[in-house]
């Protein structure tokens, strides 16, 4: 299996909001790696988080898990978590498995930013795919 890559920018005119971009297959071997990015994040009271998926090919259900895991406690803590530019065949998976109903995915980014409130970039006229 391939590895995952993670980087994580913060700050910016959100301040309390992280993008967490992601490259490579999250599934059994990897997932744990995102887990911890995310619960650094959550331990440092930062709960707004857009997950970018560009580089994402493949979600394994352990990676669809840790998504969903910790919503409950994000969400208490006036954050989310919002999905942004997911490839065509995870967009399919998200659906089929009627995530959609749990957590947003945008097609970019910055449209995932503005479902947090924040001020839309340079692409404003990207329309997100789904909104809760």
């Amino acid at each position: 299996m391939e590895n995952i890559r993670i980087s994580v920018s913060e700050g910016g005119r959100q301040d309390d909001l992280s993008v967490v971009r992601v490259d490579g297959v999250i599934d059994t071997l990897t997932a744990t790696q995102l887990e911890e990015v995310l619960d650094r994040l959550y331990k440092r009271g930062r709960f707004k988080v857009v997950l970018d998926l560009a580089g994402v090919d493949y979600i394994s259900s352990a990676g669809w898990g840790i998504f969903i895991s910790r919503i409950k406690e994000v969400r208490e803590n006036g954050g989310d978590i919002k999905l942004a530019n997911l490839v065509p065949n995870v967009y399919e998976i998200y659906e089929l498995l009627e995530f959609d109903n749990i957590l947003s995915a945008y097609e970019s980014v910055n449209t995932a930013k503005t479902g947090f409130g924040a001020e839309p970039e340079s692409d404003s006229n990207s329309e997100k795919k789904k909104s809760k």
